[in-house]
């Protein structure tokens, strides 16, 4: 089955030539339409070329096979498609290797912490219960 494309919204802008539109897509058992799709459909209905439309977004409907389009086609300007930018940042040293610095540093002994005392306070109760019991 073939998308259907329906004109929402249609807006001459002279000021910026170009031709603001809304468009709802009928996808039935098709995935949400990719941009290049989009933008050879929208060249052909409006009598252009791919290079002059732009798609400003593309939102599906929920559970349905529905899309809304924004899109723009301009007289004269032609879009310069952005890439998407994958540029590998330097890797940082991972920490492993950080702890692998500190385990060759010598470690300071450490006393194992003192006990509490006892108190005289105990040794005075236990004789008082000895007198209790006699």
């Amino acid at each position: 089955m073939k998308m259907k494309m329906d004109v929402v919204e249609k807006k001459e802008n002279p000021f910026l030539k170009r031709i603001d539109l809304m468009l709802s897509i009928d996808h039935t058992r098709k995935a949400t339409p990719k941009r290049d799709e989009l933008e050879k459909m929208i060249a052909d209905k409006f009598k252009s070329v791919p290079e002059k439309v732009e798609i400003v977004y593309i939102f599906s409907e929920a559970g349905l096979a529905k899309s809304k389009v924004k899109a723009r086609v301009w007289k004269e300007k032609i879009v310069v498609k952005k890439e998407k930018k994958k540029e590998k940042k330097p890797e940082k040293p991972k920490k492993e290797a950080k702890t692998e610095e500190k385990k060759e540093e010598p470690k300071k002994e450490q006393k194992p912490p003192e006990k509490p005392k006892e108190t005289k306070v105990e040794e005075d109760k236990k004789p008082e219960k000895e007198d209790e019991k006699k």
